[in-house]
């Protein structure tokens, strides 16, 4: 069968239905747990208990057959939208970030469990780039019940340079961090910059070749324009940018439309790229050594 709008939209359909089906099942078993139970003195309970778990299992059957038809239709769709913007760029649907990479980057908080998919690696202007989604989550335990609760979804960034930069600096929002490892946290001249985002550094004197006021500027604009959910890494000779979106950057959303408007929103989601390195200079090399 040929994989077009069509072919995917049924499939779209047919497990959102699951999943709809599900959900109804578990909750009226669980509404209706007590009072169907107690009129029918528990006789009726282990019908309750099959409606309940059989809910939940088709529900997260749908779920994960969701997953792998998205996955399905990004290796189709987006390969071909990635090359028409950064020509020459590999996409892998499966692959990401190493988990040891990111949390030694300190643009992200180390968790209990984490996860990457979506990965990206190409140049653009010369600034060779690595890009993912990444997933991060924290296992929190009250000794009578388990809480998984997400504390990172979205996209990460690497760019990568030539030459080493003179300090390693991290730009995240306030309170992300009460200390790094023995960095220093910087307060610069600007009120408004200190009062958005934070600084640690390894080497305060040389944090400020790159934090010139017109970089920090740049930074700003950029905290605004992702609503205060982005972060920075300047690590040895690389930049990491982390944006916590709440969502899988490339993925189909059950119950949204599918149709080629989504090839726009990926346009969207790809010009990120182009953004920072415009945003930042990075093509000009300002801060290095």
């Amino acid at each position: 069968m040929k994989k077009d709008l069509n072919y995917f939209n049924q499939r779209k359909a047919k497990y959102e239905t699951m999943s709809i089906i599900g959900y109804i099942s578990s909750g009226l078993c669980f509404i209706l747990w007590v009072p169907i139970g107690a009129s029918t003195r528990g006789a009726a309970i282990p019908v309750l208990v099959i409606g309940f778990l059989g809910g939940g299992i088709l529900s997260g059957y749908a779920r994960s057959q969701f997953k792998r038809i998205s996955n399905e239709f990004k290796t189709i769709f987006l390969p071909d939208e990635i090359q028409r913007i950064y020509p020459d760029c590999t996409y892998d649907v499966a692959s990401g970030f190493h988990e040891e990479e990111i949390f030694k980057s300190k643009v992200l908080k180390k968790q209990d469990r984490y996860y990457s998919e979506d990965l990206m690696i190409g140049k653009y202007e010369g600034v060779s780039f690595k890009s993912a989604d990444v997933k991060i989550q924290d296992v929190r335990s009250s000794g009578k019940s388990t809480t998984v609760v997400t504390t990172f979804l979205g996209r990460v960034y690497k760019f990568d340079f030539n030459k080493r930069f003179k300090s390693n600096i991290l730009v995240n929002q306030p309170k992300f961090f009460d200390n790094i490892f023995g960095w220093n946290k910087i307060k610069t001249e600007s009120v408004k910059f200190n009062s958005e985002l934070s600084i640690f550094s390894d080497n305060e004197h040389d944090a400020f070749y790159i934090l010139t006021p017109h970089f920090m500027e740049r930074l700003l604009i950029l905290d605004r324009k992702y609503q205060d959910k982005i972060s920075f890494s300047f690590l040895n000779s690389q930049l990491y940018i982390a944006i916590n979106t709440g969502i899988d950057t490339f993925d189909l959303k059950m119950f949204k439309p599918l149709d080629l408007t989504i090839i726009d929103v990926y346009k969207k989601q790809l010009a990120d790229i182009k953004d920072f390195v415009h945003q930042l200079n990075l093509e000009k090399n300002i801060f290095k050594a």
